[in-house]
């Protein structure tokens, strides 16, 4: 009888390693795949410090009230769209994206240092720009922006638009920025995109 309690005992301790390893492996084999896929995305992906299960259930909860989201009448308006179609035919070739954040565009760098990762993610949070356009890789080539005489008018917008500039000019992004209702030809618009002489000043 002792002998078979002996026996158990080994039996057990042997389950419990073999459970032990089997869940090793599958630790490293997720941390492995997750590198991976990290790798082939870029290490772009931006996650919100401090984000805690209780903030997800509430937003989740309040997304799930009738009538809490609406359609917009139309995703770019009406001067957005002609600037949209002229800066696509000016470059024909190329991929253009409209209404990209700043978030999109950027790696943060300062990720380990908490404090300044967090203010760099607060500075560019809710920036973005009116267009960017791509290469047949989305590769980025240049951010073009559609001025707005309203900036000047209000101290705040203007300087969130000094922020995106400097951003910008910190990631050497090739700048532009015209007036729509004074549009460049698509020649000129065309060269200011593509021309390596453009790059932010």
């Amino acid at each position: 009888m002792e002998d078979f309690s002996v026996f158990g005992a080994w039996v057990f301790a042997l389950a419990l390693v073999a459970f032990v390893a089997v869940t090793t492996v599958g630790f490293i084999r997720r941390a492995r795949q997750i590198k991976k896929m990290q790798s082939l995305m870029g290490s772009d992906t931006v996650s919100l410090p401090g984000w805690t299960e209780g903030e997800t259930v509430r937003l989740l909860s309040s997304a799930e009230q009738p009538g809490f989201y609406t359609l917009r009448p139309r995703f770019l308006s009406r001067i957005e769209t002609i600037a949209f179609h002229h800066l696509k035919r000016a470059v024909p070739q190329h991929e253009v994206l409209a209404h990209v954040r700043l978030l999109d565009l950027f790696q943060l760098t300062a990720e380990g240092e908490d404090e300044k990762w967090l203010e760099a993610f607060r500075r560019i949070a809710y920036l973005d720009v009116s267009f960017v356009v791509c290469d047949g890789d989305m590769v980025i080539i240049a951010v073009v922006d559609l001025e707005n005489p309203t900036v000047a008018a209000d101290e705040r917008l203007t300087r969130l638009q000094q922020a995106k500039k400097h951003a910008l000019k910190t990631a050497h992004v090739r700048y532009i920025s015209f007036d729509p209702l004074h549009p460049p030809t698509e020649q000129e618009l065309r060269q200011m995109v593509l021309s390596p002489d453009t790059l932010f000043a």
